[in-house]
């Protein structure tokens, strides 16, 4: 049974149980009243865990996303480092044989 049909199903006890009240019922209240609270404290112990879960989640997607944005700052500092590193190479080549042929 999902959350919602638990949920359905502690209104409609909770629905039944105001109405015996009201007609002045007093036989079996007192368990239907006992079992709904069993069933309402089931429910938010179960609803309580799904936001806990989701809670976890978000902070380990949150963890994610931040080392991967670490990671792509270091690929792209590489990337830049060797980039330069081939500019630099491409100019001494140049430069050499700026020198060969003035010779």
């Amino acid at each position: 049974m999902n959350a919602t049909d638990q949920f359905e199903e502690i209104k409609l006890l909770s629905l039944e149980i105001r109405s015996l009240i009201k007609q002045g019922v007093r036989e079996g209240v007192e368990e239907k009243i006992r079992s709904r609270n069993e069933k309402l404290q089931a429910w938010f112990a179960g609803i309580s865990e799904l936001i806990d879960m989701t809670n976890d989640q978000q902070t380990f997607l949150e963890q994610l996303l931040q080392e991967e944005r670490q990671l792509v700052d270091e690929l792209n500092a590489e990337q830049k480092n060797y980039s330069s590193h081939q500019k630099g190479k491409r100019q001494l080549g140049q430069y050499q044989q700026t020198l060969k042929n003035s010779h």
